[in-house]
């Protein structure tokens, strides 16, 4: 069975920026944790709406997709990998997700983020769809400076696993070892040794 990574930008995010293309090969070098890896380029990166990007993840896996798929969602991607997973039909689960400076609130929303923010998701179901949950959040992050009520929230909500990276902020950079961490010691084959993983997090918090 093929095992697809799945991942959804930031706000006004593509697969050219970020972090992605340098995951990217990270994750393709030999021996590669997936078969495949993809960052989507989603509708109007610039004022996302709730169904354009849930559809286009439904677009790109199905409306059922694979139980070997992991998807990783930053910031706003986030949400729209949580809202995908909603629709998914009962019963049916995913390997996970790793969910980057994820949010349920911002400090500050503006007017096209408010439907974001205000449309009801089903916990529940997203919980059950997911076989694993791992949440990456920084101590610093500018636009949710509560990281403590906004993990909480991630734990209540989806008994997600969340990792705390000093220093990280939005996690913009060009490469982000702890979001590769995260997804070696979670869902690669082999989990990597204690000490690498908390080498990656601290040059993460290095940033």
């Amino acid at each position: 069975m093929t095992r697809s990574l799945v991942m959804a930008p930031r706000w006004a995010g593509s697969p050219v920026t970020d972090f992605y293309p340098w995951l990217t090969a990270k994750l393709r070098t030999p021996p590669p944790l997936f078969d495949d890896v993809r960052t989507l380029d989603m509708p109007t990166p610039g004022a996302p709406t709730i169904d354009g990007w849930v559809s286009t993840l439904a677009a790109a896996v199905g409306p059922v997709p694979a139980p070997s798929t992991v998807f990783l969602g930053h910031s706003v991607g986030c949400q729209a990998v949580m809202r995908y997973l909603s629709t998914l039909p009962p019963g049916h689960t995913v390997e996970g997700a790793v969910l980057v400076a994820g949010w349920f609130e911002v400090d500050t929303p503006w007017d096209t983020l408010r439907p974001w923010l205000d449309t009801p998701m089903d916990f529940e179901r997203i919980r059950a769809a997911l076989r694993r949950c791992v949440v990456v959040l920084s101590d610093s992050d500018p636009f949710t400076s509560d990281f403590r009520r906004n993990a909480r929230l991630f734990e209540e909500r989806l008994g997600a696993e969340v990792r705390l990276v000093p220093g990280g902020r939005h996690f913009n950079n060009p490469q982000e070892p702890a979001v590769l961490a995260v997804l070696q010691e979670c869902f690669g084959a082999s989990p990597i040794s204690t000490g690498r993983l908390e080498g990656a997090f601290a040059a993460a918090g290095s940033h």
